[in-house]
């Protein structure tokens, strides 16, 4: 028998421990969000590894994300101020709120992975979202897995053109296996969010570079590309981020910025998120912190 290394079993048994600190956390922020009539349902790590994987230990994740609509992220900001809990960062603008419950950092997100980047709000995904009593010793609100696939592709396109964690190609990979009985309904619901180019990147990214024969079937049922010289320059970029130059102070990292603000298929979202880039750039530039 070949024997355990380790650093694994460490990695593994750190991995345990702190979900059981982060269901605490999260069990607390339940209780207050809830006792303060904010609507919310926690997603990607903290349930992802539970929802995908056989063992809790197989997914890492180091925070708690948590989505809360626009018309009730000032509320739950507040809360978080008036409870005491250690705000690390946060801005009202891009509806993000980064705080510390006992040792695990808890997030909120008032966007699908950023404004102006799905047409689709959060307010809209929790409507659909159902409550779930099995998941934890507490209620949670679930949201539908299309809403859950689409926030992991906008987090891709969001944070794959600059850097990628390692963990979004096996969730992405997991979650459309689930998703295989609903794929039209996936389709209609990504050109309802005028994600359809959205889609067609992260696909080829999954399929070149991680091999993946679920994307390779969903690729057969896309619709055509109606922008291939926007994913042209998404697989340029990919080169220049594999040579290195992949960070925000590079020039690979600004392009990924600006070719994420650009993936939307509705021009409104792409002229908007590209006016926010370059303002937010500008100020702070100017030394002063857009918020």
């Amino acid at each position: 028998m070949k024997p355990v290394d380790p650093s694994l079993a460490d990695a593994r048994k750190w991995r345990w421990v702190f979900s059981l600190e982060a269901a605490r956390s999260l069990a607390t922020v339940s209780a207050e969000l809830t006792g303060a009539g904010v609507a919310f349902a926690p997603v990607k790590g903290v349930v992802l590894s539970r929802w995908l994987y056989d063992d809790v230990c197989d997914r890492p994740y180091v925070d708690v994300d948590l989505l809360v609509s626009r018309a009730q992220f000032g509320r739950a900001r507040d809360l978080v101020r008036a409870r005491g809990w250690r705000v690390l960062s946060g801005s009202d603008e891009m509806g993000e709120l980064q705080f510390g419950v006992g040792r695990v950092l808890c997030e909120l997100h008032a966007e699908m992975g950023r404004p102006d980047l799905l047409r689709l709000s959060v307010a809209e995904v929790l409507a659909r979202a159902e409550v779930d009593r099995t998941t934890f010793p507490f209620a949670i609100s679930r949201i539908d897995d299309l809403d859950h696939f689409l926030l992991l592709v906008a987090n891709v396109v969001k944070d794959g053109f600059t850097y990628a964690n390692p963990h979004q190609p096996a969730d992405l990979e997991r979650l459309l296996c689930r998703l295989q009985p609903r794929l039209d309904a996936l389709l209609d619901r990504a050109r309802d969010c005028a994600a359809v180019t959205a889609l067609h990147t992260t696909t080829a990214w999954m399929i070149e570079e991680h091999a993946s024969e679920a994307f390779a079937h969903l690729k057969k049922r896309l619709p055509p590309l109606l922008r291939p010289t926007f994913a042209m320059a998404v697989r340029l970029h990919r080169g220049l981020a594999r040579r290195g130059s992949d960070r925000l102070s590079q020039p690979s990292g600004l392009l990924g910025l600006v070719l994420a603000t650009l993936a939307p298929d509705d021009r409104a979202l792409r002229r908007r998120g590209l006016w926010r880039l370059v303002r937010r750039g500008v100020l702070r530039k100017l030394g002063r912190d857009p918020g």
